[in-house]
């Protein structure tokens, strides 16, 4: 089975948007009419999961901005005025006292100042890498998205062809019950075998009061994969022969090196990498440039004496010499962190590859099943549909009757769980190619 299917590679992208507008509007009203692809498209748009990674994702770029920032231009103003409550000072001079009053004064200071050193320029090579780790965040969660649509979506399928297995063989025993009861009635058929089989059909009935409430759950769990309001309604208008029956059910190709997992992995190893050459920028220089402006304003008669200059400019360039070896036990741990890295990445390729195999024999098993069990039903089908002309006619009893019935919905019971297990399986390893 490939779920994604071939009818989505010939439609264009006019009669997508259409499709999009009409599922919008009626989500307006209160119900989704939904194909598979629309549903994991609305889910991932209307996802919680998937507006908070888009929201991480703008963080990340606020972070850059910041981390470059940090290398431009700076400027402060400092406005401050002090008075000294019209002290006066009296110093003696040649032998006579003078009067000096100490003025209130206003100062204007303003600081301009950008430094560029190598760990500033690794530090916006950093903050990029961030958000490309936050978009392969974004793309898995999509993924979960995207799966727990698929699974909830055929899950609604599911249930409704269980819903309906029942109702075909209630259909058919209630038409041998009818039957009976006229038989019984001129004496041609013992009371007992319409008793058997009303008791055959009141357990049939609760099976389907049971499916209904399946049905119901499954809906409300493809509702809330979805991102919709719970009172939401859906429709669903492909059929589940669509993905079982027109479709070959096969193994989906892929590789796990393309699994959201192993690009995290790749790309911790390049985070890691870039930090071991931020920490090696620590031996090198900085260099800085600072310009000041300094401004007074006097309030009084005279002005007070002023021996700082309005205007200084500085560049600088810092070395760092000596460290007691704090600089070089950093670059140690930072290389350390690179093989970790590494480490992690071989050692998570393994299990996923072990997990691939895994997933491959439940793919391979369920659909093994399935067949076994989808053949198996039609078998028990055909019985079923033969001892109902018998019973007619009088030639086995009701007991033997209720036996071929019971093992006919023991038939579609295997033949339902099947179905879980194929889409189960199939959707778990799409998942892992990152392929939904």
């Amino acid at each position: 089975m490939n779920l994604k299917r071939t009818l989505t590679l010939i439609l264009t992208a006019g009669i997508i948007s259409g499709a999009n507008a009409q599922t919008d509007t009626a989500a307006n009203q209160g119900k989704l009419v939904l194909t598979l692809d629309s549903a994991k498209t609305y889910a991932v748009q209307h996802s919680k999961t998937m507006k908070t990674a888009d929201l991480n994702i703008q963080k990340a770029e606020w972070a850059k901005w910041q981390s470059i920032s940090n290398m431009l231009l700076n400027v402060d103003a400092t406005l401050s005025y002090t008075t000294m409550f019209g002290y006066e000072a009296h110093p003696e001079m040649n032998g006579q006292k003078i009067t000096i009053s100490v003025n209130d004064v206003g100062n204007l200071g303003i600081t301009a100042t950008a430094a560029v050193n190598g760990q500033l320029i690794v530090g916006v090579q950093l903050s990029k890498m961030a958000i490309e780790m936050q978009k392969l965040a974004q793309t898995g969660s999509e993924n979960d998205v995207k799966a727990a649509a698929t699974t909830s979506y055929l899950s609604v399928l599911i249930a409704q062809e269980s819903k309906k297995t029942i109702e075909d063989s209630r259909a058919n025993l209630e038409k041998s019950y009818n039957n009976v009861v006229q038989l019984t009635k001129v004496g041609m058929a013992e009371q007992t075998d319409a008793d058997q089989l009303k008791v055959q059909l009141m357990v049939l009935d609760n099976n389907l009061r049971a499916a209904d409430r399946n049905i119901q759950l499954a809906k409300s769990a493809l509702i809330t994969a979805l991102g919709a309001p719970p009172a939401t309604d859906v429709e669903l208008t492909e059929s589940l022969d669509y993905f079982f029956e027109n479709e070959q059910i096969t193994e989906p190709s892929g590789s796990v090196e393309t699994s959201i997992t192993m690009k995290q992995l790749d790309m911790s190893i390049d985070i890691a990498k870039k930090q071991w050459t931020l920490s090696r920028w620590a031996y090198g220089p900085t260099l800085s440039l600072s310009y000041n402006y300094s401004g007074k304003t006097y309030f009084g008669k005279d002005e007070g004496f002023n021996m700082s200059p309005p205007h200084t400019m500085t560049l600088a360039l810092q070395v760092p010499i000596f460290s007691s070896g704090n600089r070089y036990a950093a670059c140690k741990q930072k290389k350390i962190d690179v093989d970790i890295a590494q480490t992690q990445r071989d050692q998570t390729l393994e299990q996923l590859q072990v997990q691939e195999i895994q997933l491959k024999y439940n793919l391979s098993n369920a659909i093994e099943t399935y067949n076994s069990s989808k053949e198996s039903l039609e078998l028990y089908q055909k019985i079923f549909k033969n001892s109902l002309q018998k019973f007619n006619v009088g030639t086995i009893s009701s007991n033997d009757l209720i036996t071929v019935n019971n093992n006919l919905l023991n038939a579609q019971s295997t033949y339902i769980q099947s179905l879980y297990s194929v889409m189960n399986a199939q959707t778990e390893l799409l998942k892992l190619y990152n392929n939904l």
